[in-house]
């Protein structure tokens, strides 16, 4: 097969786990509760009549719409207190949100972060040294994290199985793989966070795909492209095809990897332990879940709101004199219609995450992250908890990801009615690597399903802030769907520089 057939060959590969036909299997059943989350029908909810009741009339100096990373971290950087932010979903957390089962932390969205070199902003590691987070390593020009329960020793980190085989590295050592890391190399150091602050002259890297880049500068096969796209779809939700050569060379020279050993931090709850430290800081009482705000109207000089209590079906009219919105922006259609046009070229990957909870663990504590190369390109392996808090051995829990095709958006909708089909593909993947069936080890398993979970950092994605385009209207956007990589760090950052775009404080350092 050459190139182009195989490009185009995982362009149209389907979201198998959710577009396979439960006829395929047949009666699928389960002794174990198969436990689904998704906030695809909250979301819709937008649509509802307009004449409920109003619970109540509220008057704040900003109201935050969306209580992710970015949503609570702009909570933590205004300079006041009078605010209130409201979540659709049940919890906070966005795409690092959390559930338990049985007050066993289940992580269900991002799940891990590595150490900050000293190059990266200023404002995002004085957020988290505030926070109690992180804590300078002067021996090696890194801050590092205070709670070294949660690092993953080195040794254990990764393993990779493609086909029945493993290895080390998801991309096969060789003369390809030193060609790759020599041509990438001028790069170290040049591919800072957050995004906004890299230097012009690497900038047009935003211009083309990762692939193309590797074209005009090396030989690469069809082998190596599949290694490339595991990585690309593991973090930023598309092919090497589709993502910008900025995106592609900042996955792998954004820390000296191939130099040095990098501490890797991944608490059972994943990235809801950053959720819980940012939440913490500011009254509970004004972080509202069960809150989606349907509607958004400027008038003689404020914002006027109309937030649906999804509980109550009950009306909030809030008042409020600035917005940050931190929510998902292909909403702005329905709330905001006029600004929709800043965010409608945005794409998205929808993300289906899978806690397998196992009353019998495995023996030895395995590996952190098992990569998996199988003939499912949207199945990305799993995360093992045994490799995590060690403390923790009672039970086990096996985290399955995977990153889903765009198109492929709709068939979220039937995942309730095919989660039994979901579980069992999955857990036949998870009898090739174990070599074993793991089905009687299961108590229960929790699916998580993200219609919009990640923007995919196609060309010309980065580089656009919105917010000199709406400064004088006391409204300033933030997440990482606001042209920023889909990462922690970036999340953080674009709610700091949200609020600063409002108040028009100093520049963010």
């Amino acid at each position: 097969m050459n190139r182009r057939k195989f490009v185009s060959s995982m362009l149209a590969l389907p979201a198998m786990p959710l577009l396979l036909q439960s006829c395929e299997w047949g009666d699928v059943s389960f002794d174990f509760p198969i436990n689904v989350h998704s906030d695809r029908n909250r979301g819709h909810a937008i649509f509802k009549q307009k004449n409920l009741p109003v619970k109540d009339t509220i008057q704040v100096e900003t109201l935050i719409v969306g209580g992710g990373i970015a949503g609570l971290s702009a909570a933590n950087h205004l300079p006041h207190k009078d605010f209130l932010l409201c979540e659709l979903s049940d919890r906070l957390g966005g795409t690092s949100a959390a559930t338990n089962h049985k007050d066993l932390p289940l992580s269900q969205g991002a799940h891990y972060d590595l150490e900050y070199p000293q190059n990266y902003g200023e404002s995002v590691l004085g957020l988290l040294d505030h926070l109690g987070i992180i804590e300078q390593m002067t021996w090696k020009s890194s801050w590092g994290f205070k709670d070294q329960q949660y690092i993953i020793p080195h040794e254990i980190k990764n393993q990779c199985y493609d086909h029945g085989k493993f290895r080390g590295d998801v991309l096969r050592e060789g003369e390809m793989k030193s060609a790759f890391q020599q041509l990438l190399l001028p790069y170290l150091d040049k591919m800072v966070m957050p995004t906004r602050l890299i230097e012009e002259k690497y900038k047009h890297l935003n211009d083309q795909t990762f692939i193309d880049f590797l074209h005009q500068n090396m030989k690469v096969d069809d082998q190596f492209i599949r290694g490339l796209d595991y990585h690309m779809l593991d973090d930023w939700g598309g092919l090497s095809s589709q993502v910008s050569a900025l995106a592609g060379i900042h996955y792998f020279q954004c820390r000296p990897y191939y130099r040095e050993v990098n501490q890797l931090f991944s608490p059972p709850q994943g990235n809801d332990y950053f959720v819980s430290k940012l939440a913490s800081q500011v009254p509970s009482e004004q972080l509202q879940v069960n809150s989606l705000v349907r509607s958004l109207e400027k008038k003689e000089g404020s914002w006027n709101a109309e937030v649906l209590d999804l509980q109550s079906s009950s009306i909030s009219k809030i008042k409020a004199k600035n917005v940050i919105y931190a929510g998902q922006k292909h909403a702005l259609k329905y709330i905001l219609p006029q600004y929709y046009p800043l965010f409608s070229e945005n794409d998205y990957a929808p993300w289906l995450v899978m806690n397998f909870v196992l009353n019998k663990p495995f023996g030895e504590f395995g590996f952190w992250q098992n990569e998996m190369i199988v003939e499912d390109i949207s199945f990305l392996g799993f995360i093992n908890s045994s490799a995590q808090h060690r403390g923790l051995q009672e039970k086990q829990v096996l985290t399955a990801y995977y990153c889903l095709p765009s198109d492929s958006r709709k068939d979220l909708a039937s995942i309730s009615m095919n989660k039994n089909t979901i579980v069992q593909k999955t857990l036949n993947y998870l009898k090739g690597y174990f070599n074993q069936g793991i089905e009687n080890r299961v108590e229960a398993v929790y699916l998580n399903a993200m219609g919009h979970a990640m923007p995919i950092p196609k060309p010309g994605f980065l580089f656009q802030d919105k917010n000199e385009q709406v400064k004088n209207e006391q409204l300033a956007f933030a997440g990482v769907d606001h042209h920023r990589l889909p990462l922690l760090f970036e999340a953080i950052d674009s709610g700091i520089a949200a609020v600063e775009a409002i108040y028009r404080t100093s520049k963010v350092k």
